[in-house]
Order: structure tokens, then sequence, then C-alpha cells
């Protein structure tokens, strides 16, 4: 039941890609796609027809000194919306997530027909050039904020090749932006640091949610490839399904379910007792790929609404560096990961 009480205000992805039968990256035969069901610069916009909606931005960013940091924003309707920042060699972890009461009585206008999110009096998402993918974004929390121009290097990513996908329970309507410069500047703790680096955007919507968690994983590889895939769990900790896309230099997308994905070892929050995975191993044998994904460091969970605990909830939430091969060569890269416990 508090699985289902929070669902129900979280959670808790111009053109679309042009060919529709394409080539696998080392592969003779193609693989095909139905017709698109997503897009743009329609579906950008909210859907308020649907029980659940985000908008998810995650990045891994460097300042002029080469320090690193990460940062997260998501955007949720029913409305909610979290924001994560890490100071990596510090190993601060930051995350605001408003109260219950706040976020009944926050103004959130999201915009149908094309991306442009408002929340309360100073948060704006929103495309800066109808003829581009090219945003600003704009977010503002009490120990974090940011200021962010971001720019998409490649075309959007229906995920598992025409925008449609099988989630926790029926399906969602799904794409992604894979690789995002982003520049600009963050705040931590009163401290303003210009930076840039690489990001991600996720847009979901859907009827509904089961009673299941995921591990989710986004993948950016230094050989311009990228790769999302996720298990879905449940609640007695088996594995329900499990799902891999990717997209390489040239833009064409490879789509299987057929993946191995392992923890190999985890941490358990001193706080929650909620065990999380931090290092993973990812094997497809199609695509050759063997890839580990390393947590950055340990402490990046994300607890929602503590001061009600009868609603309460957390996940963990943090960037990566990713190691290993792909199609016989040797490929580096960082990443994001979500890992959702299973309501109870």
């Amino acid at each position: 039941m508090k699985y289902r009480i929070l669902a129900l205000v979280l959670v808790v992805s111009v053109s679309v890609i042009g060919a529709l039968s394409l080539s696998c990256c080392g592969e003779e035969e193609s693989q095909s796609y139905g017709p698109p069901q997503v897009h743009f610069p329609e579906d950008e916009g909210a859907h308020p027809g649907f029980g659940l909606e985000w908008w998810y931005l995650n990045s891994n960013l460097r300042d002029s000194e080469g320090r690193e940091y990460t940062a997260m924003v998501a955007y949720f309707d029913p409305p909610l919306r979290i924001i994560s920042m890490s100071d990596v060699e510090a190993e601060t972890f930051y995350h605001e997530v408003p109260s219950f009461q706040e976020m009944i009585s926050v103004t959130a206008d999201y915009a149908e027909g094309g991306l442009d999110l408002r929340w309360g009096d100073f948060d704006r998402w929103h495309r800066t050039n109808p003829n581009s993918l090219s945003y600003h974004l704009e977010a503002s929390g009490g120990d974090v904020s940011l200021n962010l121009n971001l720019v998409s290097g490649k075309h959007p990513l229906l995920v598992g090749g025409d925008g449609l996908i099988e989630w926790t329970e029926g399906s969602t309507y799904y794409y992604s932006l894979t690789r995002l410069q982003v520049e600009g500047e963050i705040d931590i703790a009163g401290k303003t640091i210009n930076v840039e680096g690489i990001g991600w955007m996720d847009h979901q919507w859907m009827e509904s949610m089961a009673v299941k968690g995921w591990n989710w994983f986004s993948v950016q590889l230094d050989s311009d490839t990228e790769i999302i895939f996720w298990q879905i769990v449940n609640p007695d900790g088996s594995i329900d399904s499990r799902d891999l896309t990717m997209i390489f230099p040239d833009e064409s997308i490879y789509h299987t379910v057929d993946i191995d994905l392992e923890m190999l070892d985890s941490w358990v929050s001193p706080e929650t007792g909620k065990e999380y995975g931090l290092l993973w191993r990812l094997v497809e044998e199609t695509q050759d790929i063997d890839l580990e994904i390393s947590a950055r460091y340990p402490e990046q969970e994300v607890l929602l609404f503590p001061e009600q605990p009868e609603i309460g909830w957390q996940l963990w939430e943090g960037g990566t560096t990713v190691s290993g091969h792909v199609a016989g060569e040797a490929v580096t890269g960082v990443g994001y990961a979500e890992l959702v416990p299973p309501g109870e």
C-alpha cells in the first residue's frame, strides 16, 4: 500500500530516428521496428491523460581544474521534484525533496506540445531553439542549485526501437537523449562552480505502475556509444524482466531482452537498512558486451518523505564509472545508476 500511495506522486524517457530498419554495429543483419510511437516536439511536453509521467536529467561534470561532480534533477506528474548533487572527490552527497505538504501546495506548470516545465517561482526546463535539440535548465534547492545549457549530440533514442516498451506494469512511452553536451554552473552549499560535461535525459509516461522496483543504468562510452538497460525486480527479490537498448556512433540502434546483469558488490544503508548494488557486471552476447559498472562511492541514497513514515521511501541515485569491452574493443565511460527497492 505504501508503494501504491507513492506511485501516485512519483515513481518512486525535431525528428525521430529516421530509419525504421537499422543496422547493428558489427552485424550483417538489421533489426526492424514498428512505426515510431513517440513524436517530436509534441511528445516532449506533458501528457495529462496518463497516470504518471517524469522528465529526468543526470550529468557527469568537471570544473576548470578537473574536479568531478554529478548532478541529477527529476520532475514528476503528479507533481514532485528531486534534486541531487555530488562532489565526487569529497564524497559529499546532497539531495532535496519537498515535504509532502510542500509538494501538494507547490505551483507546477508542465506545458503540453513541447518541453517547458516550471516548478515554483524559479525552476524552468525548456527548449531554447525550435529547430534543434537545445535546452536550458534552472533548478534551485536549499543547498544545491544549477543553471545549465544542454545540447544533444544525437537524435532521440526511442527506447526499445519504437519508444513503447514494457515497464513494471503494462507499457511505457520512453525516449532518451543519450549524449547531451552540458555547460553552465552548479551551486553546492553556497559555492558557485563553473562546469562542463556530459548529460543524459529520460522522459517516460504511462498509465500505472506495479508494486515492483528496478535497477536502471545509463552508460556513455568514450567510443560514442550509449547503452540503457535495466531489470525489473519483484517484491520477493526475483527478477521479472530485463531490457537493453544501445545507440552507436552512426545512430543505428540495437535492442534485446537477452542480457545478464549481476550484482558483484553492495552497500547497506545505515539509515534505512536497504541494500544497494555498487558494482555490477553486464554481459550481452550478440554485441559482445562485457562491462563492469562501478558506483563512484556508496552514500548516495535519496530519502523521500522521511517525515511521514507511512508513505516515506528511498532509492539510490548516483554516478558510475564503466570499463570493459564491446565488440572486442576495450572501452571506458561514465554513467548513472538508479536503484529502486520494490514496494512491500
